[in-house]
């Protein structure tokens, strides 16, 4: 009787490990057949895929309206962005981990996953900052709301816009994938709200105060997922190091930052806004809308404040000597190395 659960935990195990592998590939080869039936719709001329691939609503050289076609755009990239993340992690990010020697399967995965994770926020970072910095609210908070509503758009900040739109809503089914954390629901929670502002705020005509949302959120998370990747790496001094500038960054943009946002949504729009109502302008911001957004924003508070307890956890097993360590997973990489031994025994026999 006590040799039966762990047999029954090992081939539990080995079905999961095999339809996790099964899945990645299934995913791969679905999502590059329809970004390529897409692209290839495209050439041929069709309507649709050109909405898919392009945006929609362009009315001047660098000038874009918002509408519903904007739909196929978001649902194209979240396809893309699914098939970014099959191909990076089988074909670059498990290759690299097998040759640096990261055993067992599941810590490779794990690896990758953080290894695309980084590869995302760096680019979508760096992207977000380019735009803010060359934005009239480059640290000046009362042009979110000055000349409101911002109906038209520039090529890159739509772009940018839709695309950060169509990864949280990838990242819910990411979630499901990817080994599950003891903060699951809380990220899901985070995704649902993050997607909600999102949508809302693009609706309503209020993206410039999103991708300062979305600037302030993206630079912990890069230095996270690098943290990540360092421990794996068995580069532990470095690995610390890293996690010190992320637990410096997150305290001044997640709660620092973050709110500044919060204040000037809470204090600033009366001073520039009317307040109204009125659709057929563009104009969606009223007492109502401020305190939609404003327990929007509270609530992801919330959230950032329980990771922040957690990451207090992980700086204080850095400062007893123990290294930087994700609170949130559940580690078992001696015992999958184990599993993993007893299938390649059971293979040669």
């Amino acid at each position: 009787m006590t040799q039966e659960k762990p047999l029954k935990s090992l081939k539990a195990h080995v079905q999961n490990e095999s339809m996790t592998e099964r899945l990645l590939n299934f995913e791969l080869e679905i999502t590059g057949l329809v970004c390529l039936l897409a692209i290839g719709s495209w050439w041929a001329g069709s309507p649709l895929a050109t909405r898919c691939l392009l945006l929609s609503y362009k009315i001047g050289p660098d000038a874009y309206d918002k509408g519903n076609d904007d739909i196929y755009f978001i649902g194209f990239w979240v396809v893309a962005f699914t098939f970014l993340r099959a191909f990076f992690i089988k074909y670059i990010f498990h290759p690299f981990a097998r040759l640096t020697g990261i055993e067992p399967f599941g810590k490779r995965q794990r690896f990758a996953e953080q290894g695309f994770m980084f590869t995302y926020y760096a680019v979508f970072w760096i992207w977000g900052m380019y735009l803010m910095y060359h934005s009239p609210y480059w640290f000046n908070t009362s042009y979110f709301w000055i000349d409101y509503p911002h109906i038209m758009m520039k090529r890159d900040i739509k772009s940018y816009y839709l695309m950060q739109t169509a990864f949280f809503i990838q990242q819910l089914y990411a979630l499901h994938v990817e080994k599950r954390r003891k903060d699951h629901f809380a990220m899901v929670t985070h995704h649902v709200i993050t997607i909600t502002l999102l949508v809302s705020s693009y609706y309503t005509n209020f993206t410039r105060i999103g991708n300062a949302v979305l600037c302030s959120m993206d630079l912990s998370d890069l230095l996270l997922s690098l943290a990540k990747i360092l421990k794996y790496l068995d580069f532990s001094t470095l690995c610390d190091m890293t996690f010190a500038a992320f637990a410096i960054a997150w305290p001044i943009t997640r709660h620092g930052f973050f709110t500044v946002i919060i204040w000037a949504t809470a204090f600033e729009p009366h001073k520039y806004l009317d307040m109204k109502w009125e659709p057929e302008k563009g104009k969606y911001f009223t007492p109502s809308t401020q305190k939609m957004y404003l327990t929007l924003f509270l609530l992801l508070d919330c959230i950032m404040i329980y990771w922040f307890s957690m990451i207090v956890k992980v700086v204080y097993r850095v400062i007893q000597g123990k290294g930087a360590e994700d609170t949130r997973s559940d580690d078992e990489d001696e015992e999958e190395i184990q599993r993993e031994k007893s299938k390649e025994k059971k293979k040669v026999q």
